[in-house]
């Protein structure tokens, strides 16, 4: 009987560590998602502002 609660409380942890695994996971996507749009967007702009410089020069 001891072991089965042993096992069964390792069970459970082992569930809610990869419950928080997958929580971490979907953070971690929408950061660098957030991240890579941000990222990419002050890209686009410097290198817009660049060749306007160029062109105006």
């Amino acid at each position: 009987m001891l072991s089965y609660l042993l096992f069964t409380r390792q069970e459970l942890e082992l569930i809610e560590a990869n419950n928080k695994m997958k929580v971490v996971d979907a953070k971690l996507g929408s950061i660098e998602k957030e991240y890579s749009s941000d990222t990419k967007a002050k890209m686009e702009k410097d290198l817009k502002e660049l060749k306007a410089e160029y062109e105006h020069r």
